[in-house]
């Protein structure tokens, strides 16, 4: 095949996956637009040509997500930036993605080109090749991952055992397969059947532990308040356990606030989360506030976004009181945050949130694709509150119970569910990624290492 067919190929690769990325709901596209830019870089091109295929891949991938949610903003009435700064912040996640993509695919293409790679083992290859890139994408400034095209598919339940890194890895698994196929034009039955395997086997298996589990509603108020008084809100709330509002909600920290919260926690019998700034250290703050109007939890945000990196001092401790957990917007794009709340005991995990609006508000959708899957890797509940939109109530098996509209200002009551420990149960719930955490990664790391001694010792 030519450079430019291989480019052809890379270009419809990148649409079909976009259809797969939130907004976007077609799950399965994912598999064939990823396989289709692996079947495109199989072909004798140079490094350049490669890195060609995957950025235009990634801009292509961007599209429908981009056009699906300005016609959601549109359609609810939402207005979003449309400046360079919001194209850009929307061109971003994509541009990041084809960065490791196109590592992986290098590597997999010349494997291939070798001629000694030519069955399963090339497609077990590719797919861990792909997961250790994932892990070492989580030092970039936004990391994004392959498992949020599947935020809504039965493919998360390996969340449950194998955290994030699951799920991608049967994207990878599932692509590469396709590829190798398309390339010697011959089912490889293997590969087929393992897949049918794990996508109907774990799945199964978490939905019969998620319908044994012991359930608890915890009604909840997401105060998603836009440009209005977030505190005016707050007053009118009544009948609930918790009311979260958004990141950095109430500006910097003073003594008069936290007089106001310990009132309205009174007022509404309720326990409140909120983010603020403390400007002493300074930090991207959010406390707890008890229902008798004591603060209970103080917690500094971890994962800093953006600049937030030179303007605030990062936090250092994960924190828990009694079954509620705290993590703060960005903190939850990466597994660590939610897994130690999750082995302190947290059964419910608020999010003070604030995602920057970009075109489409693409960022608050990619967003909240992660938190289903914090949700089943942890068995937690999480409730997420956001300024301007998506503001969300998730349950422990990863399905999205309610969800604010986008640029409107309303306080979002729901019914939150949570796994207490009790009934079959001897103690809290805890997931096999929730007690050995990134194992994945390192089984594929030794994975990738062995596939190369051996081929390299015997063939």
């Amino acid at each position: 095949m030519t450079t430019l067919g291989s480019i052809l190929f890379a270009l419809l690769g990148g649409v079909i996956f976009g259809a797969s990325v939130p907004p976007c709901k077609w799950s399965v596209l994912s598999f064939f637009g990823l396989g289709l830019l692996l079947f495109s870089n199989a072909f004798p091109l140079n490094w350049h040509e490669r890195f060609a295929c995957a950025s235009l891949w990634g801009f292509s991938a961007a599209i429908l997500p981009i056009l699906f949610g300005i016609k959601m903003a549109k359609t609810q009435g939402a207005d979003y930036p449309n400046d360079l700064t919001g194209w850009l912040l929307a061109f971003l996640p994509f541009f990041l993605l084809s960065t490791f993509v196109f590592a992986v695919c290098w590597v997999a293409g010349k494997l291939w080109l070798s001629g000694k790679w030519k069955g399963t083992d090339w497609v077990f290859f590719v797919a861990s090749l792909g997961i250790v890139a994932e892990w070492l994408a989580l030092f970039l400034p936004l990391p994004i991952s392959l498992a949020v095209t599947q935020s809504r598919s039965p493919v998360t339940s390996l969340a449950f055992f194998a955290g994030i890194w699951g799920v991608s890895w049967f994207v990878w698994f599932v692509a590469a397969a396709i590829a190798e196929m398309m390339l010697k034009q011959k089912l490889n039955w293997t590969t087929i059947c393992f897949a049918a395997f794990l996508l109907v086997v774990p799945h199964l298996l978490v939905k019969w532990i998620h319908g044994r589990a012991p359930k608890r509603i915890f009604k909840v108020a997401l105060v998603q308040n836009g440009e209005e008084d977030p505190l005016a809100l707050v007053a009118k709330v009544r009948d609930v356990e918790l009311i979260v509002l958004p990141e950095l909600a109430l500006g910097q920290e003073t003594s008069l606030m936290r007089k106001l919260l310990g009132v309205l926690a009174k007022e509404t019998k309720a326990k409140i989360v909120t983010g603020f700034e403390e400007p002493n250290l300074p930090s991207n703050s959010a406390s707890l506030f008890s229902p008798d109007g004591k603060e209970v939890l103080r917690y500094r945000k971890i994962h800093l976004f953006g600049a937030e990196r030179w303007r605030y001092k990062r936090g250092k401790e994960v924190k828990a009181w009694n079954e509620l957990g705290i993590a703060i917007c960005f903190d939850t794009v990466f597994p660590d945050v939610t897994r130690k709340l999750a082995k302190r005991g947290a059964l419910l995990v608020a999010v003070p949130n604030h995602d920057p609006p970009v075109v489409g508000f693409l960022l608050h959708h990619l967003h909240a694709a992660f938190l289903s899957i914090r949700a089943i890797e942890n068995l937690v509940g999480i409730v997420k509150a956001d300024s301007f939109g998506l503001s969300q109530v998730v349950a422990p098996d990863g399905k999205i119970v309610a969800e604010a509209p986008l640029g409107k200002t309303t306080v979002l009551i729901a019914d939150a569910t949570i796994y207490p420990p009790s009934g079959d149960f001897s103690s809290r719930p805890l997931t096999p990624y929730t007690l050995f955490g990134d194992w994945f990664v390192v089984f594929c790391a030794i994975m990738v290492a062995s596939l190369l001694v051996w081929r390299t010792k015997f063939l």
